[in-house]
């Protein structure tokens, strides 16, 4: 009787556990030689394949609002204007002479106090252009939304930093060449619908998700020797500025820290886990529970 007890206390003590680590799980298996399919666009004969991942550089602009009574607690929003050139760690994309941006906006909960933030919410939006260069003073956004929306993911709030959000400083600057992670669920744009495609040139007929990741984030040193007293002592960019909507001088130090971020590393694509298949696993779980339960009462 009392081995039979604890048999069903050790089945439900790793039910909890595997349960757990499965519904925390943020993405599933990565797409692998995938197809960016520019002929969908009218850009004839361009179709860039065997795609497993796509280099990005670009820049944040990261706002902080302190949480009254919490002292070391912020609201943040972060924006990023992002240029996509290259795959597969280095390999130029075949763009038909066009680019490839990317332009995200998100919401996290940062803590100075334990090291790291995490995203609460947003959009990281994919466009094609065939002609407007990325940092034209001429497009908006600088150049990060011109064009073609080819794709929208939202930002999935895992309340993990290591799938949506990074660690910090304590004075909330990024750590040194630190990593910042970010997990999409499936697409809520995908236009036109055959854009991307899989290993066999065929459009995507599973959810997918977008697992983007920043290498080596950090504080930009051109945006961000200035001070309250010398508000316009900065070399960035003012193109950049005007791309986060800001007037210069007036972007750091107000309700801060306020930061600029250079941003490089990679995302991909990945399928969606079966969230039945994780709901059926844990229901198995709990039903073996409950017949050692039946059975220590015989």
């Amino acid at each position: 009787m009392k081995l039979q007890k604890k048999s069903l206390l050790a089945t439900l003590a790793t039910a909890a556990v595997l349960v757990g680590m499965s519904s925390n799980a943020s993405a599933g298996i990565d797409v692998q030689n995938w197809q960016l399919n520019l002929n969908a666009l009218g850009v004839t004969g361009v179709v860039d394949t065997n795609i497993n991942n796509l280099a990005f550089n670009g820049e944040s602009y990261v706002k902080n609002s302190p949480i009254a009574g919490q002292p070391g607690m912020y609201n943040s929003v972060d924006t990023s204007v992002i240029d996509i050139t290259q795959k597969n760690g280095g390999v130029p994309l075949n763009l038909g002479g066009g680019q490839l941006t990317a332009y995200f906006t998100g919401t996290d909960l940062t803590n100075t106090n334990t090291g790291f933030y995490t995203f609460q919410s947003g959009t990281f939006s994919v466009y094609y252009n065939p002609s407007i260069v990325y940092g034209s003073s001429s497009a908006n956004h600088y150049g990060s939304t011109a064009g073609t929306q080819i794709a929208t993911f939202s930002v999935a709030n895992t309340g993990n930093p290591m799938t949506s959000g990074g660690f910090i400083n304590p004075n909330g600057t990024p750590t040194s060449n630190g990593t910042v992670t970010l997990t999409g669920t499936a697409p809520t744009t995908l236009t036109p619908s055959n854009i991307l495609l899989d290993s066999n040139g065929n459009p995507f007929n599973q959810s997918i998700l977008l697992s983007f990741v920043t290498t080596n984030a950090s504080v930009d040193p051109s945006a961000n020797p200035n001070t309250l007293s010398s508000p316009n002592q900065y070399t960035i960019d003012p193109n950049l500025v005007a791309a986060f909507g800001l007037a210069p001088g007036t972007y750091n130090g107000q309700g801060g820290p306020n930061y600029f971020i250079t941003n490089g590393g990679q995302f991909k694509l990945q399928y969606a886990p079966e969230p039945m298949t994780v709901a059926l696993f844990g229901a198995g779980l709990l039903a073996m529970g409950w017949s050692l339960r039946r059975r220590s009462k015989v």
